[in-house]
């Protein structure tokens, strides 16, 4: 059996890497195809990749500044209630879990504050109970637990979930809230006659029917996301940031999240990206088509003015979503160096069949007023190293980055030990790892569970934070 796993394992391994073949080849990039075939076959016959150790060597590097592993205390929504004291609860167990932390400076860990920037806004509640002073009472309780307990915040804006904002989005149902027509113009479209596309589907160990697409450049939502995050998400952060300065803690500040990786779907190819979604999407009654027409048509484009390349067009529209985030929160105040994207970096590889969906590729992440974020998987083109990542980041000046997702098993059975995983990222520059536990499938869910505090990972963290290089 254990000679079967070995050779189980190289199989598995060399699939992963032959998926890019076929793509390469379609792109006439025969000398990339060709090399992939060579790789593969060394892997099959010795078991060892020989581009690896070569190839990444001259890549390692450590960013000169506090390196944060930022774990998801799950009593952290208490913050979003106000209630402190049962969030401080889970911080007092993962501290005897963690042990003493050597120099918070240069290794720290931390907790992981989620802000549903939508829902959460003050002005379109999700929940009409819910305080006006959510996000400010979050980001508050946040920094206090943070200045007492001497670990580290880290806060995510997600601003894909948008399910309370009907005004922007109905323009379909008249007997539901919001309707409106000429809601039309901030969701997508799939076609160039202005045909809205009647929602997103996501699968978080489950296939999940949202509302539409949010146009990301139609000027109603730009207007949104101007007001929130220059006046009401970045004044709450920059006042925290504030805090912890006064009280020379600023080191306690890890980042933000700008994001939640954005895309553009093609749902013309969802059959081979998701099968689970493309049966959803049948059984629903909904076009599998492509998306992104509304936001083209805002930047000038027609049915007799394509883009020359949809899909770098639809790229920078993703790209420029970021951007526009980042960039009024930065005018809030909070420092560009803090910020950073959040892009699926295992389906962002030009030519694979999660690029042609998402239209995300992992040159994204590189978006003004914030640094480079990824989602870290190691699945796919990532399964065996983070080359991709690493020669992306060298195109763009090794600038320090996160993963703004991240655990090492993947989606399935197989994954990577805590400490290789780490050293993954803290080896070749990055400053933040933000674990995610987080899936709708109560079986995922335990894997991604079992994963990030499992024994293996809590030995990890404990070195990891016991050290004072």
């Amino acid at each position: 059996m254990q000679r079967f796993q070995k050779h189980a394992e190289r199989w598995h391994r060399v699939g992963e890497i032959m998926r890019e073949f076929q793509p390469l080849v379609k792109n006439v990039e025969f000398d990339r195809a060709e090399t992939l075939v060579v790789r593969a076959l060394s892997i099959l016959e010795s078991g060892t990749d020989p581009q690896a150790e070569q190839r990444l060597r001259k890549f390692r590097r450590q960013a000169d500044e506090t390196h944060y592993i930022i774990l998801p205390v799950p009593e952290a929504g208490h913050l979003h209630g106000g209630n402190v004291e049962a969030f401080e609860k889970g911080i007092l167990r993962t501290k005897q879990q963690l042990g003493q932390v050597a120099d918070p400076t240069k290794h720290n860990w931390g907790f992981h504050l989620m802000l549903p920037a939508w829902r959460f806004d003050p002005e379109h509640l999700f929940n009409p109970n819910a305080s006006k002073q959510i996000m400010s009472r979050s980001i508050e309780g946040a920094i206090d637990v943070a200045l007492r307990h001497d670990v580290a915040v880290y806060i995510t804006i997600e601003n894909l979930e948008w399910e309370n904002r009907p005004d922007l989005w109905n323009f379909s149902d008249e007997s539901r809230p919001g309707y409106d027509p000429d809601n039309t113009q901030n969701v997508e479209w799939m076609d160039w006659d202005g045909a809205p596309h009647p929602h997103r589907y996501r699968d978080w160990g489950r296939p999940e029917q949202m509302p539409p697409v949010i146009c990301y450049n139609s000027p109603t939502v730009r207007r949104e996301v101007s007001r929130l995050a220059q006046n009401v998400i970045g004044p709450a952060i920059t006042a925290g940031i504030k805090k912890l300065a006064d009280a020379n803690k600023q080191h306690l500040f890890a980042g933000v999240t700008v994001g939640a990786e954005p895309a553009l779907p093609n749902y013309s190819v969802i059959d081979k990206v998701n099968p689970r979604i493309a049966e959803k999407m049948q059984r629903d009654g909904v076009p599998r088509r492509r998306l992104g027409y509304n936001a083209l048509t805002n930047l000038g484009y027609s049915k007799v003015n394509p883009p020359a390349d949809f899909a770098e067009a639809l790229a920078k529209v993703n790209q420029d979503y970021i951007s526009l985030w980042a960039n009024h929160l930065a005018k809030a105040g909070v420092p560009s160096s803090r910020m950073y994207s959040h892009v699926a970096a295992g389906a962002g590889v030009i030519g694979s069949p999660g690029v042609e969906f998402t239209n995300a590729p992992i040159s994204i992440a590189f978006a003004e007023s914030c640094r480079p974020g990824w989602t870290s998987y190691p699945v796919g083109p990532l399964q065996n190293d983070f080359g991709l990542l690493y020669e992306a980041l060298a195109e763009h000046g090794n600038p320090p980055w996160a993963s703004t997702e991240a655990t090492p098993s993947g989606f399935g059975p197989e994954g990577v030990p805590m400490r290789e995983y780490l050293q993954r990222h803290f080896d070749f520059g990055a400053s933040v790892v933000v674990f995610n536990t987080g899936a709708t499938e109560p079986d995922f869910a335990g894997r991604l569970h079992h994963a990030v505090w499992g024994e293996d990972a809590i030995l990890a963290y404990r070195q990891f934070i016991s050290s004072q290089k």
